[in-house]
């Protein structure tokens, strides 16, 4: 049986100057699957991959996607879903329209709170996503939010609400996601589906370091964040510079397979 290797999306798998998944990639996704099941484990929703392109682009052995909240085999047929308790929810958008900062919803598909400020329309231009233009239906459940504030601080009234983690990034936004919850969750309930117990992990960024730190082996990207190198195993170079194809390469891990 092939252990699994997850890989984060965006600055890891993709590009985010280019919004595309490098050639050398993909090879080397081609490469890896003679010896490993290869999955997805995003913040993105489904609906955000499959318009991207990264769902088509290898056939990916599972989908964890929203942060771990939602959970898709190979068909793209849910396996695992958690959202947010309701009374949540509405502490949440309650404290975002008091500070009047927009939130994204997570349903899973992406839905609008709020009007959009300079922080959300610079996040959307990095990721190449497009603002919701549908607003968020009342009682929808709701599996995730991002919030976009102008700096960590921000952050402080939805840290105070009980329930909750929420995970800061450098581009003027935070996930915000159960407490109990994260990739490592997803993951866990992606390897039971696949009937795995052990996985290999790579990412850059915060927001990946629960996956990181429960891994068998950690490949953090050369870009990636500080907090997530600490928990590497080993770091390959930038996603720019054909950083997957380089750890496949050069990393110990994968030495034995290309003897």
């Amino acid at each position: 049986m092939k252990e699994l290797i997850f890989f984060d999306v965006d600055n890891t798998l993709l590009d985010s100057k280019t919004h595309k998944i490098p050639d050398s990639t993909r090879q080397t996704l081609r490469e890896m699957a003679a010896f490993y099941d290869l999955g997805i484990v995003t913040g993105r929703s489904l609906s955000t991959l499959i318009e991207n392109g990264v769902a088509a682009a290898f056939p990916w052995s599972a989908y964890v996607c929203n942060n771990g909240q939602l959970v898709y085999d190979h068909n793209q047929e849910v396996r695992y879903q958690a959202h947010l308790d309701p009374e949540i929810v509405k502490r949440i958008i309650a404290a975002a329209k008091l500070h009047e900062e927009p939130l994204l919803a997570g349903t899973p598909n992406w839905c609008q709170v709020g009007t959009p400020n300079a922080n959300q329309i610079h996040a959307h231009r990095f990721f190449h996503m497009d603002i919701p233009k549908d607003q968020l239906p009342e009682d929808a459940a709701v599996y995730m939010f991002v919030a976009f504030g102008a700096n960590d601080s921000d952050y402080d009234k939805y840290r105070s609400i009980p329930g909750i983690q929420v995970i800061s990034a450098a581009a003027g936004y935070c996930d915000i996601i159960a407490a109990n919850s994260g990739k490592e969750v997803g993951i866990k309930e992606a390897l039971k589906l696949l009937h795995q117990d052990s996985y290999i992990a790579f990412g850059d960024s915060d927001n990946d370091i629960g996956m990181l730190k429960n891994s068998r082996y950690a490949i953090v990207m050369g870009q990636g964040s500080e907090f997530a190198k600490v928990h590497a195993d080993y770091i390959t170079a930038a996603v720019d510079q054909d950083g997957i194809a380089y750890a496949w390469k050069h990393c110990p891990l994968f030495h034995n397979q290309k003897q």
